[in-house]
């Protein structure tokens, strides 16, 4: 709540996100939702005196902070422009269902066997999100409010929730908190989703 407000930003990425969107999905939205100016430019453009990056994304604030890396991006970011939680213990707790969803990213298609063809992983992992969603009560997966743990979680969520059945043979109503949430996200960002195609972006989901 004490965070300056966010004037706008440059973000880089591949194809700057014309022709896939990728990782910054989720802070497309986010921007988009609340309204906050950005551009996106090609990695290639980002400026010599940004902080040292290994890869894209990597963001370049109007006050000149750069980063990296998702996660650190969408905290400073959502902190910034108001959804970093409403506490100290809100904002730990939405960078831990972050690193959460980040562990089950690497975990999907990786390992012996990955996550996506191992039932009872894939039930624990899963298992801990619905509980984030019934503990929260909210419709929002990190306490009372939309935050950016938000905006990281439902783009990654969409694609393998939808998958559920086929990949792994878990079913999907093992979790209709989860189901639930996607289909309250997707209303929620409809009319961002529409703004973000329009601009060029093509979003998935």
């Amino acid at each position: 709540p004490n965070a300056p407000a966010m004037d706008g930003l440059t973000l880089y990425y591949h194809t700057a996100c014309r022709k896939f969107v990728g990782r910054p999905c989720g802070l497309l939205y986010m921007l988009e939702y609340q309204k906050v100016p950005f551009e996106v430019k090609l990695p290639e453009e980002a400026p010599a005196d940004a902080l040292p990056f290994f890869a894209v994304p990597m963001i370049v604030t109007k006050a000149g902070v750069s980063m990296s890396q998702t996660p650190a991006i969408m905290q400073f970011v959502g902190k910034a422009i108001g959804l970093g939680g409403g506490s100290p213990a809100e904002e730990a707790h939405a960078m831990m269902i972050v690193l959460n969803m980040q562990d089950i990213l690497g975990e999907w298609g990786r390992g012996t066997p990955p996550l996506k063809e191992n039932p009872e992983r894939l039930r624990k992992w899963f298992g801990v999100l619905e509980a984030e969603l019934a503990a929260a009560g909210s419709g929002y997966i990190a306490g009372p409010s939309l935050t950016y743990a938000d905006f990281f979680c439902y783009p990654s969520l969409v694609s393998r929730y939808d998958h559920l059945d086929t990949l792994t043979g878990v079913e999907k109503a093992e979790f209709p908190k989860l189901g639930a949430y996607i289909t309250h996200m997707q209303g929620l960002l409809t009319d961002a989703r529409a703004s973000l195609v329009a601009k060029g972006y093509p979003m998935d989901p």
